[in-house]
C-alpha cells in the first residue's frame, strides 16, 4: 500500500491509522521518503502532529550519500534533526558506530561513545573509541579522549584529536610524532596546523621539541598556479640550549611575470655544514658544503633572448662568498644567410665586489653535404673588457678561433647470418678536423672566477665510429658501438693520448660499457672503465621479482677500483615482502652502505622493519602503521618516549 501527503511518500505491506491519537503506522518493509531522505525500517510510527518518525526493526536511513543503519532512529521530518540508537554508517575515511548519534539538518553526526575503524572485518582488529565524536561531511572529524584500541585492547591516549573528512584538502592539526636521536635526545615532532589557503596554496606551522636541544618551529607555504607557476618555501630556527642559533632556509619555484617576463628561484641557506645532519635522526644525510641562492630572470625579445641572473653562494666550511649581482646575457636568435648560420650573445657580469666583466661574441657556422662527404666549419670571436683583473689595471682585448671537419659514412654488410641473426651490418663513420687561435698566453682577468682568455692551440683531430648491428626477423639490433680518437697538437709537435670507448646493448635490460686511454709514445693503456649494469624483472610461483645490478672497474697503473651496486625487491610470501640495496667495494672487501626492509600485510595494518647502514654508521626502524590511515602509526622509540 503506497500513500502520498503532499511531498512525503509512505509505504509498507500494512498501513494501520489513528486519526484520534494522530498517528499512521507502517508495518512490514515499511518506508517512508521525504524529499532526498528515505528511512526503511520493519516498523515505522509517524506522529504527523509533531512531523516525527519512529522507525524499528533494522531502520536503515539514506541523505545524500550518506547511508546509516540502527537499531531504532527518532527523526523529525520538519526540523531534518534525529537520534539514532546503536547506529552505523561509513564515510570517506572509514566506519563508525556510535551509543547514540544525533543527526543535523546539515547531515552532521554527533556521536555519543562513538568508535571508528577502516577495517571492514566484523568485529574489527582495531578502532578508535571516543566519548564525544563531531562528524561533518567534507569538513572534519573531532572527537576527544581518543582511545586506541587493538583486538579490544587499549594501546594508546590522546586527549583531542582533529582530522580533515572528505575528498578535498582540508586544514588541520598534523599527526605528532615520538622518538629519539643521537644528538637531540628524546623527541615530540609535528606539534602543528596545516591550513589551506584555496584551491592552489596551503601553509604549514610546527614545532619539534627535543629534550637536549630545546625547541624548533618550522613552517612551510606552498602555491601552485597557472601554467608553470609555483612557490616552494620552508624555514625553521633553534636556539639551542647552550646558546647556539641554528638555521636553514630553502625553497624554488618559478613563475610569469608581466609582459612575458619568466622567471625562476632556488635557495638553500643554512646557519652551518652540519645542521641536516645532526637533526635528521635515522638517516645517512651529506653534509652541506656550499649555500647558494639564485633568482633568473628571462624575456624574449625581437631577433633574441634576455636572461638576468642573480646569484649568491657561501662555503660553509671557510665563510668565502662569491656570486654576481648581476649577470645579464643577451643571445641573438641565429640567422641564416645562404649556407651560414649567423649568431652571437653580449654577456655581462659584476661580481659581488664589483668587478665588471663585459665579453660580446659572434660565431659562423656552415654545413654541406657533398656526397659522400659532409663538411661543416665555423668561425667565432670574442670581445673582452675587464673593469680590474688580477693586476688590478683595466684589459680590453679579443680573441678569435675557427674550426673545420669533414666526415662519413661507410656501410658494410654480410651475407651470412649466425644463429638467430639474419644478417650483419658494419657502419664506419671516419672523420677529420682541424682547429685554429692564435698563440699568446693565458689571460686570468677576474680574481676567483672562471673567466680567461685561452691561449694559442692548433690541432688535427682524427675520430672514428663503429656501428655493429644485426637483423633479428624484421627488426634492427645494435650490438656494439665504438669510438676512438685523437688530435696532433702542432705546437708540441706529438699525438694527444688516443680515446677509446664501447658500448653493448645485448638486451633492453643489460648494458654493458668500457673506455680507457692509449699512449702512443709510452705504449700504456691509462684509466680504465668498466660499467656493467642489469635491470631485470622475473617471476616465480606467480610472484614478481625486481632486481638490478651495476659493477663498475677503475684502474690504471697506480690505483684500483672495483664496486658492485646490487638492489631487488622480493615478494616473500602473499604477505610477506622486502627489498635490499647495497654497495660493495671489492679493495676495501666491505659493504660500504647496506640499505634492508621488511613489509608484512595484516589486513587493516602494515609492519615495517628497517635496516641501514653507511660506513660505520647505522640506524633500524620498526614502524607499525595503519592502512587507511597511514598518519597513525608506532614506531620505534615511541613507548621508550613515554617511558623512558
Amino acid at each position: 500500500m503506497i500513500l502520498i501527503f503532499l511531498s512525503i511518500t509512505y509505504s509498507a505491506d500494512l498501513i494501520k491509522f489513528y486519526p484520534d491519537e494522530k498517528r499512521v503506522v507502517l508495518m512490514g518493509n515499511a518506508e517512508v521518503v521525504d524529499r532526498d531522505l528515505k528511512v526503511n525500517a520493519q516498523l515505522i510510527e509517524y506522529l504527523t502532529e509533531e512531523k516525527r518518525m519512529i522507525a524499528t526493526g533494522n531502520p536503515v536511513l539514506y541523505s545524500g550519500e550518506k547511508t546509516i543503519y540502527a537499531e531504532r532512529m527518532e527523526y523529525n521530518l520538519d526540523k531534518k534533526v534525529g537520534v539514532i540508537y546503536n547506529g552505523k554508517t561509513k564515510t570517506e575515511k572509514g566506519w563508525f558506530w556510535g551509543k547514540k548519534v544525533y543527526y543535523t539538518d546539515d547531515h552532521s553526526l554527533y556521536i555519543i561513545d562513538g568508535r571508528f575503524t577502516t577495517c571492514d572485518k566484523d568485529p574489527p582488529h582495531y578502532f578508535f573509541y571516543s566519548p564525544r565524536m563531531r562528524v561533518e561531511p567534507d569538513r572534519d572529524i573531532v572527537a576527544s579522549n581518543v582511545f586506541l584500541l587493538i583486538m579490544k585492547i587499549p594501546v594508546f591516549y590522546l586527549p583531542f584529536w582533529m582530522s580533515p573528512s572528505g575528498k578535498k584538502r582540508k586544514s588541520g592539526f598534523l599527526a605528532p610524532s615520538f622518538g629519539s636521536q643521537s644528538y637531540g635526545g628524546r623527541y615530540i615532532k609535528n606539534i602543528g596546523w596545516y591550513q589551506t589557503l584555496g584551491e592552489h596554496s596551503d601553509i604549514t606551522f610546527w614545532i619539534d621539541y627535543y629534550t637536549s636541544k630545546g625547541v624548533m618551529p618550522h613552517v612551510e607555504f606552498r602555491w601552485l598556479g597557472m601554467g608553470k607557476s609555483s612557490i616552494n618555501l620552508y624555514g625553521d630556527y633553534i636556539r639551542e640550549l647552550s646558546g647556539r642559533e641554528r638555521w636553514k632556509i630553502n625553497g624554488d619555484g618559478s613563475f610569469l611575470l608581466p609582459v612575458g617576463i619568466k622567471g625562476r628561484y632556488r635557495i638553500d641557506y643554512a646557519s652551518d655544514r652540519e645542521l641536516y645532519a645532526d637533526y635528521v635522526p635515522g638517516e645517512v644525510t651529506p653534509i652541506i658544503q656550499d649555500a647558494e641562492a639564485y633568482a633568473e630572470f628571462t624575456k624574449s625579445v625581437t631577433n633574441g633572448n634576455l636572461d638576468l641572473l642573480l646569484r649568491r653562494k657561501k662555503n660553509l666550511s671557510t665563510g668565502e662568498e662569491s656570486g654576481v649581482m648581476p649577470s645579464f646575457t643577451y643571445t641573438f636568435y641565429n640567422i641564416r644567410v645562404g649556407p651560414i648560420s649567423i649568431g652571437g650573445k653580449i654577456p655581462y657580469q659584476r661580481n659581488i665586489d664589483g668587478e665588471c666583466f663585459l665579453y660580446p661574441g659572434v660565431s659562423f657556422s656552415m654545413s654541406k653535404s657533398l656526397f659522400p662527404l659532409n663538411f661543416s666549419g665555423s668561425f667565432h670571436i670574442d670581445g673582452y673588457h675587464a673593469s680590474n683583473t688580477v693586476d688590478s689595471l683595466p684589459y680590453t682585448g679579443y680573441h678569435y678561433s675557427y674550426s673545420f671537419s669533414v666526415n662519413t659514412r661507410i656501410y658494410a654488410l654480410s651475407t651470412f647470418g649466425l644463429f638467430m641473426f639474419k644478417r650483419f651490418r658494419f657502419v664506419y663513420t671516419p672523420s677529420l678536423g682541424y682547429s685554429f687561435s692564435p698563440p699568446g698566453d693565458s689571460v686570468e682577468l677576474l680574481p676567483g672566477t672562471p673567466f680567461s682568455i685561452p691561449g694559442g692551440s692548433k690541432g688535427l683531430n682524427i675520430g672514428l665510429g663503429i656501428l655493429w648491428q644485426a637483423k633479428v626477423n624484421s627488426k634492427r639490433m645494435d650490438l656494439v658501438s665504438i669510438s676512438t680518437g685523437t688530435s696532433y697538437d702542432y705546437e708540441n709537435n706529438q699525438f694527444r693520448p688516443i680515446t677509446i670507448s664501447a658500448s653493448s646493448n645485448p638486451t633492453k635490460d643489460l648494458n654493458i660499457g668500457f673506455s680507457t686511454t692509449y699512449n702512443l709514445y709510452e705504449k700504456i693503456f691509462s684509466s680504465r672503465n668498466v660499467n656493467i649494469s642489469y635491470n631485470g624483472k622475473f617471476s616465480l610461483d606467480e610472484k614478481k621479482y625486481k632486481f638490478s645490478l651495476r659493477y663498475s672497474l677503475t684502474f690504471d697503473d697506480s690505483t684500483f677500483n672495483q664496486a658492485a651496486d646490487i638492489s631487488a625487491d622480493l615478494p616473500i610470501t602473499k604477505k610477506w615482502s622486502g627489498s635490499i640495496s647495497t654497495h660493495y667495494d671489492f679493495r676495501l672487501r666491505e659493504f660500504q652502505s647496506t640499505k634492508i626492509s621488511l613489509e608484512r600485510d595484516l589486513h587493516c595494518w602494515k609492519i615495517a622493519l628497517s635496516y641501514n647502514k653507511f660506513g660505520t654508521s647505522w640506524d633500524y626502524g620498526f614502524t607499525l602503521s595503519l592502512k587507511g590511515i597511514p598518519e597513525v602509526k608506532l614506531e620505534k622509540n615511541t613507548l621508550r618516549f613515554l617511558f623512558p
